[in-house]
């Protein structure tokens, strides 16, 4: 799963570019390796952007991993959103699954975007919301 990481001009944020094939254990592997940056505390929002993948591979149960990962990850900074960039292509519905997962299991806000811009200007706002945008 190659992938392009971006720090935000502010160091508040960044942008996770991902492409190929994604799986769901190098999603979990890659939120883990950020987890333990030494900046992570002062992250604000992480945008992840999945549009251009030419295909995924993760199931409920990642997904639901991922959101109790953040749950943790939120002790060390409770002060974070997740934006997600679905895939252009097939729109199966999993960052909608995980919003729920979220929700219910995680830390921290998510909502989805069609672009990286409106992502970032979500991410940068006071808005607290749960929804994913139409």
């Amino acid at each position: 799963m190659p992938y392009k990481l971006s720090i935000e001009e502010n160091g508040h944020g960044i942008v996770i570019t991902l492409s190929g094939l994604v799986k769901g254990e190098e999603i979990f592997r890659l939120n883990e390796q950020f987890m333990s940056d030494e900046s992570y505390p002062q992250w604000r929002y992480q945008i992840w952007d999945f549009s251009n993948i030419a295909d995924i591979d993760v199931t409920f149960d990642q997904l639901r991993s991922y959101a109790i990962q953040d749950s943790i990850a939120s002790r060390i900074n409770p002060n974070q959103r997740i934006a997600i960039i679905p895939r252009k292509k097939s729109q199966g519905g999993l960052d909608s699954i995980f919003h729920v997962y979220e929700e219910v299991w995680g830390g921290y806000e998510s909502k989805s975007f069609r672009d990286v811009d409106a992502a970032r200007q979500w991410a940068q706002s006071g808005q607290k919301k749960h929804s994913q945008e139409t």
